[in-house]
């Protein structure tokens, strides 16, 4: 085995023993089988070792201390930074020192590779520094890395992965198409020993690594989670939401595939809500319940924002015990949906659209010649149950359809119960499943004093947010008592949608 599995054992026991851990030059020494046999089984802390044979020489890790942030002292743990969300460089000042097994300095020329976790860097500005690459001489360094998007706590490893960076005069030995050390393997990425393609040397280093003490940031808020921008900063990322006061974290809707939050303490104009999808309904949580703790994995499914795998803490209030936080809905028209970062801000939110008709075109008949009246606009010419882009007659269709704002093509609202209403020439797509025995299409043409629910996009196709009912209680139709007085009747957000647990709730254990 050469350097990725080294370097994953390596790292592994870093983690294991914690934020403050640090070598014991007198410790007797593991074996790297024995780390890697342990791994697995989470035991590293446990792994016995024994003291014997030749003491090792040469370099076995780096000693790395961060001296700097930002020109001032490394933040206290009880004074964290804000959480970086990727739109600025922050520069941390570092020194590296190479140690041997004992914690002694030793000598090492070579360059190491600089990373911070969790966050992404951007340069290293230091004599010799290539790319994120950083020139070790007689042992020691010194510089500053640019870093963006830390959150928690986070440090500065430095790693021996044998990375020597090209003489353009000739062409580097993990792109020369031979096979330098011999190994059966030859270049870039077949050989473990090349760390890039521009690597000249097919060793593949030491391994040995070095980490910092942490520079503690706050969590990020769900605004910073969201990201001011049409995606979050932290994608791929495990991240712990901050939902701590002054963090407010209320859940406004429990769906089949997850749940939905939205931060009441949030700043002002922030993206301060945000989906977390959990396959199924989520156990133990309703409407109005506070999260006291929210991880999860994020991600972008085409366009929208998600926390995935979620692992969450409620708190929550009894009837009669107090009063729901969940907050009022935003009313919303054809102008915001014209303004691309206003919505954005307002995903996974609660909102409303007020005296909006549900599309006259809406039937299940085919638009045969794109024609569309009341009970043809489906563009599943051929019947196959979709509508395919590659056949050019039903990609026509769905194309007029979308253009004209009273037009529902059928096939969205059969397959997903999405459809279209629309207020003029502003069109918003609708989906009321959630509301037991309403029927959309019955209801064509006429207009509905009142959609509320959650925004969510879709970044295919042409129309991208769905606004998706929670309950009855967000759909309020004419002769209903909410358009008696409308808007004043509507239902308080403090009620709708909301069923708090009872005093003597048998299920309360499991709630």
């Amino acid at each position: 085995m050469k350097s990725t599995l080294r370097s994953r054992a390596r790292r592994a026991l870093f983690l294991s023993m914690g934020p403050q851990a640090a070598p014991n030059p007198r410790a007797p020494r593991c074996s790297l089988r024995a780390i890697i046999a342990a791994v697995p089984a989470l035991t590293l802390a446990l792994v016995g070792c024994t003291d014997g044979g030749t003491a090792p020489t040469g370099i076995s890790s780096f000693e790395v201390v961060v001296t700097k942030v930002d020109g001032a002292t490394p933040p206290p743990l009880d004074k964290p930074l804000p959480a970086n969300i990727g739109t600025t460089d922050e520069s941390w000042e570092f020194t590296v020192q190479a140690v041997d097994a004992y914690g002694e300095p030793v000598d090492f020329d070579g360059f190491a590779r600089v990373e911070v976790q969790p966050g992404s860097v951007s340069g290293v500005l230091a004599d010799g520094a290539v790319g994120r690459n950083i020139l070790v001489k007689d042992g020691k360094a010194s510089g500053t890395v640019l870093v963006t998007a830390m959150y928690g706590p986070s440090r500065l490893w430095i790693e021996d992965d044998g990375f020597t960076p090209v003489d353009a005069s000739k062409p580097p030995a993990c792109a020369d198409g031979k096979d330098n050390d011999q190994d059966g393997r030859i270049d870039y990425p077949a050989d473990p020993g090349c760390a890039f393609a521009n690597d000249d040397t097919e060793d593949g280093g030491t391994s040995a690594t070095g980490v910092s003490k942490p520079v503690h940031y706050a969590l990020p808020r769900i605004a910073d989670v969201q990201g001011t921008g049409t995606a979050t900063p932290y994608p791929y990322q495990g991240i712990q939401a901050n939902t701590d006061d002054p963090q407010h974290v209320i859940v406004t809707r429990v769906s089949s595939d997850g749940f939905y939050v939205t931060d009441i303490s949030g700043p002002a104009g922030g993206s301060n809500s945000l989906f977390a999808f959990n396959f199924n309904t989520p156990a133990g949580m309703r409407v109005c319940d506070r999260l006291t703790y929210l991880s999860g994995t994020m991600s972008e499914f085409f366009g929208f924002t998600e926390m995935n795998f979620p692992s969450y803490n409620v708190s929550f209030i009894k009837e009669g015990e107090g009063e729901c936080e969940v907050p009022e809905p935003t009313v919303i028209d054809g102008k915001t949906l014209a303004d691309v970062i206003l919505m954005e801000t307002l995903e996974s939110s609660l909102v409303r659209i007020q005296d909006y008709k549900i599309a006259d075109f809406f039937g299940p008949g085919a638009a045969v010649n794109n024609h569309f009246d009341a009970e043809h606009s489906s563009c599943d010419l051929n019947g196959d149950g979709q509508v395919d882009f590659a056949n050019a007659k039903e990609s026509s269709c769905s194309d007029a359809c979308t253009k004209n704002p009273k037009c529902s093509e059928w096939t969205n609202y059969s397959a997903r119960g999405n459809y279209v209403v629309y207020k003029g020439s502003s069109v918003y797509q609708v989906n009321t499943g959630t509301v037991t025995g309403f029927d959309p299409p019955s209801h064509k043409g006429e207009e509905i004093p009142a959609f509320t629910g959650t925004a969510r996009e879709f970044s295919g196709g042409k129309r991208n947010w769905t606004i998706e009912t929670r309950c009855p209680d967000d759909l309020c139709l004419a002769g209903q008592p909410c358009a008696e007085d409308f808007p004043n009747k509507l239902p308080s957000s403090k009620v709708a949608c909301v069923r708090l647990r009872t005093t003597d709730d048998p299920d309360e254990g499991t709630n």
